[in-house]
């Protein structure tokens, strides 16, 4: 569980006032194969990490499950996003966030790279006076900062505790996730935020939820309707 990773959980604490919601009950599949055999499990649900400002209004989102260093990388990234959006030159929260997923979606589309918050570096000639201001920039750019983060690059390879065939193919399927919530989803958010600047999550966890990571909130089925039902023979009475 990513949450139980003790670096992943001091980064929370550190950066965020961390809370939980569940949007929907668990579902839970029971089959009875007869003679007295039943199994009975949940089915895999879904997953989205919001920062938010501290009155709840919706800064970014990432959706779905991630590896962890990719995920500890996004974290940092918000972290830096709370604090990019403050800064002085800045003319409202809202303006700069609509600003920031503006320039993010158009960087998705034109190069499937985001955009990266670093801070800018100290040229020997033009040496920033007091704190360095963060910008976002190409990430070819800010990997010049040699001091930023290096530590929270995302990796893939799979860890060194993963020898069984089973939990490496696990971990296959975990870094394509990532890869595309990563690009095509993250992509799709980013053109929403910037049309609907500061959103609570109540108003767009549906869509979020619907249009992005294909769970219907409000499908009792969750998309597996036409699996249960198409090939039914009683399914007209």
């Amino acid at each position: 569980m990513l949450f139980s990773d003790d670096k992943i959980a001091q980064l929370i604490s550190k950066h965020f006032e961390p809370t939980w919601q569940n949007v929907r009950s668990v579902p839970i599949v029971t089959i009875d194969f007869g003679g007295g055999n039943v199994l009975t499990r949940t089915l895999n649900g879904n997953i989205a990490t919001y920062v938010c400002t501290p009155d709840g209004k919706v800064l970014d989102i990432l959706p779905g499950i991630y590896e962890p260093n990719t995920y500890q990388y996004e974290l940092d990234q918000f972290a830096k996003l709370i604090q990019w959006v403050k800064q002085d030159d800045q003319d409202d929260i809202a303006s700069a966030i609509t600003r920031y997923h503006e320039l993010q979606a158009k960087a998705r589309a034109e190069n499937e790279s985001a955009l990266e918050l670093a801070r800018l570096p100290n040229f020997a000639k033009k040496r920033i006076e007091g704190p360095t201001k963060l910008a976002l920039m190409p990430k070819k750019l800010a990997d010049e900062d040699k001091h930023f983060h290096a530590n929270l690059k995302p990796k893939e390879s799979a860890p060194s505790n993963m020898h069984a065939s089973d939990d490496v193919a696990r971990w296959d399927v975990l870094i394509q996730d990532t890869q595309v919530n990563q690009t095509l989803r993250r992509r799709v958010i980013h053109e929403y935020l910037a049309a609907t600047s500061l959103s609570m999550p109540s108003d767009i966890e549906k869509w979020l939820y619907r249009e992005v990571l294909d769970a219907d909130l409000d499908d009792p089925y969750l998309g597996l309707g036409k699996t249960l039902f198409a090939s039914y023979p009683f399914d007209d009475h």
